[in-house]
């Protein structure tokens, strides 16, 4: 009997708690909410991050608003590069106005083939022209080399003109020994002096006496 009435008198005190829970619920919830765990003190372990190197890092991407400043900058060197083109243009027309009509229009197109243009075709002239121009220049060039030449003859030494007197007094003397007073031997011929075969022995001879 004992124990049944045990379990009877927990029965009751069950059903009195729950209603008691149910009349008094929120404010036990508060005081279970202030009496809640306490709040753990923060450890002093240190973190490690492992980075993967095969692994490319993340780029961090730009916000859009630092994008346009770009194109502005942009922008603005083209106009200045259009300007330096400008001004070369204007400095070369300023540069061939200088000369004549036809030396400007081969510069301008001389310029035109470097900015991409195609050159101009070649006149095509005949073969029999080319060698009559090729022999007016030969027969130029000459003309200018003999003032030239006939200059420095008239320079040249006065050594040359005494020697050319003796030659020609031993030559005129007869076919002797062929020597002028100056006891030169032999003639001068265009710059050589030439000896004959009697004036060969002479030398030999007065060689082998000595």
């Amino acid at each position: 009997m004992n124990g049944k009435e045990d379990k009877d008198c927990l029965f009751l005190e069950n059903i009195l708690d729950k209603l008691y829970e149910f009349d008094d619920g929120p404010q036990q919830q508060v005081q279970r909410e202030q009496t809640g765990p306490a709040i753990r003190p923060a450890s002093n372990v240190e973190v490690v991050t492992f980075q993967d190197p095969r692994k490319k890092p993340r780029i961090k991407q730009k916000p859009p608003s630092e994008k346009k400043p770009i194109t502005e900058e942009k922008e603005s060197d083209q106009p200045e590069e259009l300007s330096l083109e400008k001004a070369r243009l204007e400095v070369h027309r300023f540069g061939i106005t200088g000369y004549k009509k036809e030396q400007q229009r081969v510069f301008e197109q001389d310029r035109a083939v470097m900015l991409g243009a195609r050159p101009p075709k070649k006149e095509y002239t005949n073969y029999k022209m080319l060698q009559q121009q090729i022999k007016d220049k030969k027969q130029k060039a000459r003309e200018e080399v003999q003032p030239e030449l006939k200059k420095k003859k008239k320079t040249s030494n006065p050594r040359d003109k005494k020697k050319r007197v003796s030659s020609g007094s031993g030559s005129g003397s007869g076919s002797g020994s062929r020597s002028g007073p100056s006891g030169q031997v032999g003639r001068f011929k265009n710059g050589m002096l030439i000896l004959s075969s009697k004036e060969i022995q002479n030398i030999k001879g007065n060689k082998k006496r000595k």
